[in-house]
């Protein structure tokens, strides 16, 4: 019996001391990095994201960068900028599509596990939506955020997870109209403020170059990524380690609502005159990101 509590109490202090370094290890892994992305609170009042279509951006230091993947997930790409992310110690949001939430729920649960911001970005991507009826296109709109709550719904350790109030319009093509009804529902909407032409038949090292040139000229801000593009996977190491050794660093934008309070208060609160009207609302409208589907 001795032997045996011998055996448990060295065995136990292995698995710690393996636990330890592990955790030495990634700790490590981080500082090498450039560390842990810097949180970004977005503020629960409605605005519009983004100077290549709008007036302002997020709140970001000089230097810093806000990685955003649009039209996930997928199979074949997603798995392996998960991981990039992972080595870098860096969070990112990613715009899914519903259409492609329904097909691998798993991969949205796996992303929001990680610890990135999931948000929507449509249910099908039609690549502008303002060729739609109103209709078809605001339910492009909330269908696509229902299948990506329905993907985190659909395992306990995500179920109390919701889908951030940010949008991303396919093809970044947006209507004054289209962003109103979504101010009404509390959605901030996002554009970006640097291109990386991913989506575009290029290799992988023009996206390397072209997203270092594009945020050197800007010198930070929202970047736009594609984790449906193989080059985008094979790009995205490179060009976090070269921005990491020209002194940027990556944030991560979380929305108000899911920071703690004291956090929350700290959340920078959009300048006078924003650049999206509001239309008025019944005082007993309820603002909450589900129950606007």
């Amino acid at each position: 019996m001795r032997k045996t509590l011998i055996g448990l109490c060295a065995l136990g202090l292995l698995v710690s001391a393996a636990a330890t370094a592990q955790a030495e290890e990634q700790s490590a892994a981080c500082i090498e990095a450039g560390g842990p992305s810097r949180t970004v609170v977005v503020p629960d009042a409605v605005q519009s994201y983004g100077t290549m279509q709008y007036a302002r951006t997020v709140d970001l230091e000089p230097k810093e960068v806000v990685l955003t993947f649009d039209d996930g997930p997928d199979p074949d790409v997603t798995p392996s900028i998960l991981d990039t992310l992972d080595r870098y110690c860096v969070k990112a949001t990613f715009f899914f599509t519903g259409h492609r939430a329904e097909r691998y729920p798993h991969l949205v649960r796996e992303a929001a596990l990680r610890g990135h911001t999931i948000a929507s970005h449509s249910y099908s991507h039609p690549n502008n939506l303002r060729h739609l009826s109103w209709n078809r296109a605001t339910r492009q709109i909330t269908r696509g955020i229902s299948e990506i709550q329905a993907a985190l719904d659909g395992a306990p350790e995500t179920a109390q997870i919701d889908v951030a109030p940010f949008f991303r319009f396919p093809g970044l093509n947006h209507s004054s109209a289209l962003r109103g009804w979504l101010a009404a529902r509390n959605i901030s909407t996002f554009s970006c403020d640097v291109g990386t032409d991913d989506w575009r038949r290029i290799s992988s090292r023009a996206v390397v170059y072209r997203a270092i040139r594009n945020i050197r000229s800007k010198g930070g801000g929202i970047v736009i990524f594609h984790d449906t593009k193989q080059r985008t996977a094979a790009a995205l190491p490179f060009v976090l380690k070269q921005i990491r050794n020209e002194g940027y660093r990556v944030a991560h934008m979380v929305p108000e609502r899911d920071m703690p309070p004291e956090q929350a208060q700290t959340a920078e609160q959009p300048i006078s005159g924003g650049n999206v009207e509001i239309p008025p609302l019944e005082a007993a409208t309820d603002l909450s990101l589900r129950s606007a589907l």
